[in-house]
């Protein structure tokens, strides 16, 4: 599971920094912030792959950072180009830290049920 998310990840990444090189429409604020959440989503779910939790929290918990991610990436798609006074962005890295929380609690939780 470990190289499915690792190639997966990278071949998002190539395709999104080839369509920010493309696409004059597609801007650099945006291609960065695409190309973040992207990172970010593949080592959170990496993190999930390798954690010590049970495994219905594995399944669970990677359904639920895919669904975050593609909504993080399609936020990140219509930021405004500046980062200054962006809510989009806010709304982007709060999710992220939302999916960083849950993973610290669901750690700790099914480390206590065993």
């Amino acid at each position: 599971m470990k190289k499915v998310i690792i190639l997966s990840c990278a071949v998002l990444l190539t395709a999104n920094l080839l369509c920010g090189a493309i696409l004059s429409s597609y801007s650099w604020c945006n291609v960065a912030l695409s190309s973040a959440v992207i990172i970010v989503s593949a080592v959170l779910l990496y993190l999930v792959d390798v954690i010590n939790i049970k495994d219905g929290y594995k399944v669970s918990l990677m359904l639920l950072f895919i669904t975050i991610g593609l909504l993080e990436f399609i936020l990140s798609l219509m930021a405004p180009n500046h980062v200054a006074d962006n809510w989009w962005l806010i709304i982007v890295i709060a999710l992220m830290a939302i999916q960083i929380i849950t993973l610290i609690i669901i750690r700790s939780i099914s480390n206590k049920l065993k």
